[in-house]
């Protein structure tokens, strides 16, 4: 009996340490998988959101650009296989009110300035801003926010084209209100702003003020 014994509680203690260090070798690959699963999910719609799992908890971190992305991201990672809970360490892109863009134009070149959308956006403003004002200095100084109004960037390639037409000065857009200020370069470009101004404006925006200084020999 006593042999038995001496056999029967190391065989256990042996069994139990062989249980834990296998829990512990495979706890790292399953995390990595879990981790990689999830991150390979997100990426396609949701690439400012990663994933760290630690066991079967997941992470969830990053800046959501609306709270319908946030939501996608927590409903993708909640369906990853072997996800326990999904911890959202995330925060919410600020909102912009009122959501504002300005093209200032002056002897230096070209000022953006202002708000614009995650994603995409501010490139498609840059290369327009580029193909309307062509060999002008751009500078960018756009802050990524929420709130934009319908149809923005249509919006503001109608801005830089009206731009295109100032010596200098600015175009605003402010939530869905317009303004313009400045010098055309002709009597042309004078008469085509305001007569581009008679017309509904993109996204419905509403004309806010015009104050055009008009070129030498151009009556106001």
């Amino acid at each position: 009996m006593r042999a038995l014994k001496n056999w029967f509680w190391p065989g256990i203690i042996t069994v139990a340490l062989l249980t834990v260090l296998a829990g512990w070798f495979l706890a790292g690959p399953i995390d990595a998988r879990i981790t990689e699963a999830a991150n390979t999910a997100l990426s396609a719609q949701n690439d400012w959101a990663s994933a760290e799992v630690d066991g079967r908890d997941l992470i969830l971190k990053g800046v959501a650009p609306s709270e319908e992305a946030l939501a996608d991201a927590i409903k993708i990672t909640n369906e990853i296989p072997g996800v326990r809970i999904v911890d959202n360490q995330t925060t919410l892109l600020s909102l912009a009110e009122p959501f504002s863009f300005v093209i200032t134009k002056s002897d230096d070149g070209i000022l953006l300035s202002g708000n614009v959308p995650y994603g995409d956006t501010r490139a498609k403003i840059l290369s327009a801003a580029e193909l309307a004002m062509p060999g002008i200095e751009i500078l960018d100084e756009m802050a990524v926010a929420r709130g934009a109004p319908p149809a923005f960037f249509e919006l503001v390639q109608f801005a830089l084209g009206q731009a295109a037409q100032l010596i200098n000065g600015e175009v605003e857009i402010s939530g869905k209100t317009y303004t313009i200020r400045g010098t055309p370069a002709s009597s042309a470009d004078y008469a085509a702003i305001n007569d581009a101004l008679k017309k509904p404006l993109p996204g419905d925006a509403a004309l806010n003020e015009i104050k055009l200084v008009p070129p030498v020999g151009q009556g106001g």
